[in-house]
């Protein structure tokens, strides 16, 4: 195994330049399916490569990583698979041909919620708390454990109810006492137009600017800020309001409600990977693609609800008060969910701090992982003085063939664009992370692979 460090850096320019040969062949159409975590990712990432090259790429209908492996492996034949989880020898079978992964972009899993009675006021939750929840124990928002999560660290409420700058979306992050981090978040199409422009964190009582940093090609940007408990901040892009942030006096009152637990169906690598920090904590929890086989004791409580996609996932907990789910945080910052209500919790790390789920804090929990020659990634859950790290993380990947044949090619050149120029400019604008250092250098290689005989 290698180590790595600094998986996930900053969003960099496009690199302008001709494309490889594959751009110079007659055109293919290549069609892949599979993991929904990159669904987002995907949708943007086909079209513009379809655009640049003439291809057609398609990423049609994705329901699950395991759906994606047994099509990969099985009758239902695919140019491509994508994955967030492990291939078994069960899934891959007396498989006939060579293949290999090819890592192509990460994320945080939010830890995702409506609970309209906080008004605005984020959730702190620690991971045996959020255990608690999605094994069942836990049933009402008011239980003790979520109460003393609640009161663990100060609260920070933002009472904008829906962000005033089309694209743009805010997180909120305590570090320290006097100090926190406000990462805003803006789609492509947000980027684009504000790039340039300004955005700014203003003291409302102070009427003045607390920090101010000009849009250029990152599609997430961190502010740091030395804060006041009493002071409001209001954080706008080119002028218009996105946040409106206070620190509670109080811990908010959480109400009696019920919970509504909303888990993924089927074989998924979102659950794989979501399931993976619980298994660290506690034996009882085993690591696979089915919430089903994974939850201690094996049976899901009939309270729950279960959704194909996380795109069902996460549509159910932005329309249903008092519920909670684990979904890609792209999902999350969907201007018409967030409209809704729904948030991302902040997380307890080992460490004891409680993170959001950012590409920077992604990048701090990636980075003190291992990578196997095949190119598959193995999480390390017990970084103890990582107070940065957010536990909730996924690399995905794409399953292709490494025996020459037309399409083949494509899939490889696909996957290099995706590392090489569409991620370091893209990912963190979709909700993504891009990667770099050591699992890039293994990703294209593996991607250079693909469609090479080798």
């Amino acid at each position: 195994m290698k180590s790595f460090r600094k998986i996930i850096a900053s969003t960099a320019l496009v690199v302008v330049g001709s494309m490889s040969v594959a751009t110079m062949a007659s055109a293919e159409t290549i069609v892949g399916t599979g993991a929904t975590f990159p669904a987002a990712f995907q949708a943007k990432a086909t079209v513009d490569y379809s655009i640049a090259t003439g291809h057609s790429v398609s990423y049609a209908n994705p329901t699950g990583s395991s759906a994606g492996k047994t099509a990969f492996f099985g009758a239902t034949l695919q140019d491509f698979a994508g994955t967030d989880s492990a291939v078994s020898s069960s899934q891959s079978g007396s498989t006939a041909f060579p293949w290999v992964y090819v890592p192509y972009v990460s994320g945080a899993i939010s830890i995702a919620y409506r609970l309209d009675a906080l008004n605005g006021a984020a959730l702190n939750l620690s991971i045996p708390t959020i255990a608690g929840i999605f094994d069942g124990t836990i049933k009402n928002w008011n239980d003790p454990l979520i109460v003393a999560d609640m009161k663990q660290a100060p609260v920070w409420a933002n009472s904008t109810k829906a962000s005033k700058y089309k694209g743009a979306s805010v997180l909120w992050t305590e570090t320290s006492a006097t100090a926190s981090t406000v990462t805003v978040t803006l789609t492509p199409a947000a980027l684009k137009k504000a790039k340039g422009k300004n955005i700014e964190v203003f003291v409302d009582e102070a009427k003045k600017s607390a920090k101010s940093v000009k849009v250029a090609t990152k599609g997430q940007v961190a502010i740091a800020l030395t804060t006041k408990a009493a002071s409001t901040y209001t954080v706008k892009v080119d002028g218009k309001e996105v946040g409106k942030f206070a620190q509670q006096d109080t811990t908010p009152t959480l109400p009696s409600t019920p919970i509504t637990v909303v888990v993924r169906s089927g074989g998924s690598g979102t659950t794989n990977n979501f399931i993976k920090p619980l298994n660290a904590l506690n034996s009882a929890w085993t690591v696979n693609d089915s919430f089903t086989t994974a939850i201690p004791g094996g049976v899901v409580p009939t309270s729950f609800q279960s959704q194909s996609t996380s795109d069902a996932v996460s549509n159910l907990i932005a329309e249903t008060n008092g519920a909670i789910g684990y979904t890609e945080v792209s999902f999350v910052t969907d201007a018409s969910r967030a409209a809704k209500g729904m948030r991302s919790a902040n997380v307890k790390n080992v460490a004891g701090k409680f993170v959001a789920p950012t590409s920077a804090a992604t990048a701090s929990m990636i980075e003190n992982s291992e990578i196997d020659s095949k190119g598959f990634v193995t999480f390390n859950y017990k970084q103890t003085s990582n107070t940065t790290a957010y536990p909730f993380v996924a690399v995905t990947y794409a399953l292709a063939r490494t025996a020459q044949s037309a399409k083949a090619t494509v899939v490889g050149d696909y996957l290099k664009w995706i590392l090489t120029q569409f991620a370091p400019a893209q990912a963190e604008a979709l909700g993504y992370a891009p990667l770099t250092g050591a699992i890039l250098t293994v990703a294209k290689n593996n991607a250079a692979r693909v469609g090479s005989g080798n």
